[in-house]
C-alpha cells in the first residue's frame, strides 16, 4: 500500500532525470566515460542492496522428542533466520532528521548554527562521515530495541526447542546475542556505505539529480518484497489447482469404478 506509493513517488521522476542527463551529454557537460562510471556505481550499489536485504543468518534448531500414541517422534529440524539489516530504512532516517537540526537553528538565527550548517553540506566529506557514524550508531541502537534475544530463547524452550551445542535459557540468549551482534557489524557497514556513496558520486560527478542511498533502499526493498508476494500468490494458485476442480475428477472417477 503505502510502500508502493513511496516507491511510485521515487521512481515517477527518473524518466525526466535520465532525459537530463543524456542532454548534458550530447552537449558535452558530462563526459561519456563518466556516464558509463556512474552507471557501473549505481548497477554496483544496487546490486550490494540486494544481497544485503535478502542475506540472512539461520541458526539451525532441533525439537526435543515426543511421544505420540505410544510411540517416540522426532520433529522435523527446522532453522531461525536471522536478518542481516534488521533495521531496514529506519537509521538513515533517523540520522537525517537529526542532521536537518542545524538548518532549523540556523534559520532561528541561532549562533554558530551557519558554520556548522555549510559542514554538513550533502556531499561533503564532513557530512559523509556523520552521516555514516549515525547510521551505525542507530542501526546497533534500532536492531537492540527491535529484537530479544532474551524472549527468543523463552519462545524455544517453551516449545521443546534447543540449538544444537547450546544450553536452552541464559545461554541461548547470550548465543543469539553474539550472533546478533556480529550481523548487525554487517548491516551497519552496509547502510553507511549504502547511504554515503550514491552524495558522494552526485557532487564529484555533477549529475543533474540525486537518488540517494534511502530512496534506493526503499525501491529495490519494495521490488524485492513484491516480487516474493506474487511468487507467493503464484505457489498458492498452483496448490488451489491441484487440490481443487481436478481432485473433484478424481473422486468422481473413483466414485464410478
Amino acid at each position: 500500500g503505502i510502500s508502493l506509493i513511496i516507491f511510485a513517488g521515487i521512481v515517477s521522476d527518473l524518466p525526466d532525470n535520465l532525459f537530463q542527463t543524456f542532454s548534458q551529454v550530447k552537449i558535452g557537460q558530462i563526459q561519456p566515460v563518466d556516464l558509463l562510471v556512474i552507471a557501473a556505481m549505481a548497477l554496483g550499489v544496487i546490486a550490494i542492496i540486494v544481497f544485503f536485504e535478502r542475506a540472512q543468518r539461520q541458526l539451525p534448531i532441533q525439537y526435543a522428542k515426543r511421544m505420540v500414541g505410544g510411540k517416540m517422534i522426532n520433529q522435523k529440524p527446522t532453522h531461525l533466520p536471522l536478518r542481516v539489516n534488521m533495521s531496514g530504512v529506519i537509521p538513515p532516517i533517523f540520522a537525517s532528521s537529526l542532521l536537518m537540526f542545524p538548518h532549523t537553528l540556523a534559520s532561528f538565527g541561532v549562533p554558530g548554527m551557519d558554520m556548522l550548517q555549510q559542514k554538513l553540506l550533502p556531499g561533503n566529506w564532513v557530512y559523509a562521515l556523520v552521516f555514516a557514524s549515525m547510521c551505525i550508531f542507530f542501526a546497533f541502537f534500532y536492531t537492540a530495541v527491535q529484537f530479544q534475544p532474551v524472549d527468543v530463547a523463552d519462545n524455544l524452550k517453551k516449545q521443546n526447542a534447543f540449538i544444537p551445542g547450546i544450553r536452552p535459557g541464559k545461554t541461548t540468549a547470550e548465543y543469539i546475542d553474539n550472533v546478533v551482534t556480529r550481523i548487525t557489524v554487517a548491516g551497519a557497514c552496509y547502510l553507511a556505505l549504502v547511504c554515503t556513496l550514491p552524495s558522494l558520486m552526485h557532487s564529484s560527478y555533477q549529475v543533474p539529480f540525486s537518488l540517494g542511498g534511502t530512496s534506493l533502499m526503499i525501491v529495490v526493498g519494495v521490488a524485492l518484497d513484491t516480487v516474493q508476494q506474487i511468487d507467493a500468490h503464484l505457489i498458492t494458485r498452483h496448490y488451489e489447482g491441484l487440490t481443487g476442480p481436478s481432485s473433484g475428477r478424481l473422486r468422481s472417477r473413483r466414485a464410478v469404478a
